[in-house]
């Protein structure tokens, strides 16, 4: 059974205007479904521009140009404090016919609405009227704002200023989704001007960092020049002493102390290739080892053997570095054990051979030195020898801590042993 409403309740109904209202409502629904679209695809935009480069001022000048064509506004700025805590226009839309002179103005209008802007609600101003204080009316006439929309930045709870909308032109409602709309952009845009400040900070400290090697780069090469000559000038004194011992020995007629004088001599010619080898080494604090020795038995062949052909020189030596302090007594020992073997080990029109090893066994050193000179089968004995230079060779030994060894038949070896701690400069050279 139907149940029919009572006349009273029907309502009249008109198809026309009922047809146009949904129209109507129509249009409004897809008008603001586009203002959506475009927004979001805004947002998009800017959010994509802002993945695009960590500059800041890039980022918000982007930012305010985008959002001024987006929402048809006279202006658009972001204001953040100045170094005072002062609130200033630092960026402002390309599009504001008088950008330039806003930049830098202090405006009342931040300062007075801190208090509701730092607790993240926006400032909403469809119109500057009598209602509103004194200074914001008059903030308002000398910058020509007739409607302002005033967006905070937020970062973890921290006001940073600020995103604003201003017309000037006339008043203006704004919409509810413009403000959301903006609200978005805030977002992002305070984590960009985070990641801005810190990419910032970061490329400072590096600018900082690389000045400061710089620095210390000038200062390590002026060491490094002064050290050189250190080093030469040592040397050329060094060379100075042994050439003045040279003529000196001129005058003299007895063979024993002109011997004397050529056993200095050749002492102080060994102390000198030292600094010489450090003066061309790139590494001014050791000495390459291996190419000391084999210059210096060269140098000492030359001055000591009555025929340097008969000289047999056998080099087997690991490439090792030694610092100064090590390499001075090291390459005395081997001075006056090379020199011992060619002035008692070798006779004229006698071939002799000569060798000479080095080895690092862990953190230890090896050096061997020995002949096979006919002349060599005498015993030696350290303790009891007169000789200075192997007086000079025990107290070297005993001075690095070293142990020596001798071998003898029909030949003589020498083995030393230098052991060395981790934080001594000792190693191989690649």
């Amino acid at each position: 059974m139907l149940h029919r409403l009572p006349p009273s309740s029907y309502v009249p109904i008109s198809p026309s205007l009922n047809k146009t209202d949904n129209l109507a409502e129509l249009h409004q629904e897809l008008t603001q479904l586009r203002q959506q679209v475009s927004q979001q695809a805004l947002l998009n935009q800017i959010v994509q521009a802002m993945q695009d480069t960590l500059v800041l001022d890039d980022i918000l000048q982007r930012t305010v140009n985008q959002l001024h064509i987006a929402l048809e506004v006279n202006r658009c700025l972001i204001f953040r404090p100045d170094p005072d805590n002062q609130m200033v226009a630092h960026h402002v839309s390309e599009a504001t016919a008088e950008g330039q002179s806003l930049i830098g103005i202090y405006c009342d209008f931040y300062r007075y609405y801190r208090p509701i802007l730092s607790t993240g609600k926006p400032i909403v101003l469809s119109e500057i009227d009598q209602k509103l204080p004194p200074e914001i009316q008059t903030a308002a006439q000398i910058c020509g704002i007739r409607a302002i929309l005033i967006v905070p930045l937020l970062y973890q709870q921290s006001y940073i200023g600020g995103i604003s909308l201003i017309q000037c032109d006339a008043e203006r409602k704004w919409m509810r989704n413009e403000i959301a709309f903006v609200q978005a952009v805030t977002d992002h845009c305070a984590i960009a001007i985070h990641q801005g400040e810190l990419h910032q900070q970061l490329q400072i400290q590096l600018q900082e960092r690389q000045q400061a090697e710089e620095q210390i780069k000038i200062a390590l090469r002026e060491k490094e020049i002064l050290l050189q000559e250190i080093h030469h000038r040592v040397k050329n004194n060094l060379q100075i002493i042994s050439s003045l011992l040279d003529l000196q020995s001129m005058q003299i007629q007895d063979r024993d102390t002109l011997e004397l004088f050529r056993e200095s001599q050749n002492r102080i010619k060994a102390m000198a290739l030292i600094h010489q080898e450090l003066y061309q080494s790139e590494n001014l604090s050791r000495v390459n080892f291996s190419d000391y020795i084999e210059n210096l038995s060269h140098q000492l062949i030359a001055t000591y053997a009555f025929n340097p052909g008969d000289i047999i020189l056998q080099l087997n030596l690991d490439k090792v570095s030694l610092n100064l302090d090590t390499a001075i007594p090291c390459g005395l020992i081997i001075n006056e054990l090379i020199a011992n073997a060619l002035k008692h080990g070798c006779s004229i029109n006698t071939k002799a051979r000569i060798w000479l090893e080095l080895k690092l066994d862990n953190n230890q050193m090896i050096l061997v030195v020995g002949n096979d000179a006919i002349n060599s089968c005498q015993p030696l004995d350290l303790s009891t020898k007169k000789s200075l230079g192997l007086q000079l060779v025990k107290a070297l030994v005993e001075q690095l801590e070293g142990e020596i060894e001798i071998e003898q038949n029909c030949g003589t070896v020498f083995k030393i042993k230098i052991k060395f701690t981790p934080n001594e400069q000792l190693g191989i050279i690649v």
